[in-house]
């Protein structure tokens, strides 16, 4: 199973399996006179040992597993946050690497980010899997996929099927499970009055050990904010290291194939809002993936009247122009929408060399 996996790895990353080329950067020139940085290589897949809500999740992953697939929607800290403090609780979301908060088909969400190794890091769609802290198998964690999403819109980021377990506050039910990828699949909707909790979940058991560990453990989390949910709380409750000091920074590093990059961005816009990405070729100002990157870039973050006091943003994000084996320039710049209706402005920018994803 691992050596098919590495095996069509290998082919699907390897240029000369793709005869389509777009022929973007035909006649572009990289210039030498610019301060021009490269893409880090990625992060080796290895557990983050500071992510409280990663381990619980093992833990809980490495007890065998019972036949009884019943949850109770315990999600009464996160109903209260949301009905009496609804700013508080999405100013702490967005002040916390662990939480990416954004907008997606006009609704908002709230997304759990694991963290890899030494990072927070927000893999595509908010989906981590064994292979994204243990691609070689090597630490004995079990095959498993585990997805955490709010939903503030009154609606769930992934839509009710027929396979969808669809739960109110306080209720026990028995999850629907099906088979996917050798494993046994649950996608939990729990409905509040205007929030949604929504809990996916891939394991070997039919217990759902990951999504009982998982509302396990952020009802704990907000328990301390829940009690005082002020401005001032916030900081006690976020984790160490979500604030840090210095100057603005964005960094981009390399994934699985070329053209398709992580971010991590560390600003403070000095009022609550939401930022965003837009990236140009550099030498014709050519906007590069417009609509999509800002669809997968966009981020509440947190905020503070301290200007050296910098908040996190990550996320992952494809370039489609370009080619595999042909690095152009590109400028990419970091936007910020403030709530309170201002206009659009730019925080940062940076010239990195980069290439296409390659269809």
């Amino acid at each position: 199973m691992v050596l098919a996996l590495v095996v069509a790895m290998v082919f699907l990353s390897t240029p000369q399996f793709w005869a389509e080329e777009d022929g973007f950067v035909n006649n572009l020139i990289i210039p030498t006179d610019v301060e021009m940085a490269e893409p880090a290589n990625e992060q080796e897949a290895s557990p983050g040992q500071a992510d409280s809500f990663q381990q619980e999740l093992l833990t809980a992953l490495s007890k065998p597993g019972n036949d009884d697939p019943t949850i109770t929607a315990d999600v009464g800290v996160m109903l209260k946050l949301n009905k009496t403090a609804p700013e508080i609780f999405r100013q702490f979301l967005a002040a916390n690497p662990a939480w990416r908060v954004f907008k997606e088909r006009g609704n908002v969400f709230a997304t759990r980010r694991w963290m890899i190794g030494s990072n927070w890091q927000y893999n595509l769609h908010g989906y981590y899997t064994r292979s994204a802290i243990d691609a070689w198998a090597k630490t004995g964690v079990p095959n498993f996929q585990s997805r955490f999403t709010l939903g503030f819109s009154g609606k769930p980021w992934a839509g009710a099927s027929t396979d969808s377990t669809q739960m109110d506050a306080g209720q026990t039910r028995s999850m629907i499970l099906t088979n996917e990828n050798q494993m046994y699949e649950s996608h939990c909707i729990i409905k509040g009055e205007e929030l949604f909790v929504e809990v996916f979940e891939q394991s070997e058991a039919r217990e759902r050990r990951l999504s009982k560990a998982a509302l396990s453990h952020i009802e704990k989390e907000l328990s301390s904010l829940g009690e005082a949910p002020t401005r001032e709380s916030i900081r006690t409750a976020l984790p160490s290291g979500s604030i840090r000091t210095g100057a603005p920074v964005l960094e981009l590093s390399s994934s699985f194939q070329p053209g398709i990059y992580n971010s991590a961005i560390w600003v403070n816009p000095g009022e609550p809002g939401m930022l965003y990405l837009k990236a140009f070729e550099f030498t014709n100002g050519t906007p590069l993936s417009a609509d999509r990157l800002k669809e997968m870039s966009n981020e509440w973050i947190g905020w503070s009247d301290d200007p050296k006091e910098l908040f996190f943003s990550n996320t992952h994000f494809t370039i489609y122009e370009g080619d595999w084996g042909k690095p152009y320039a590109a400028r990419f710049e970091i936007w910020f929408t403030p709530d309170s209706g201002a206009a659009d402005r730019k925080l940062l920018e940076k010239v990195y060399k980069i290439e296409g994803w390659q269809r």
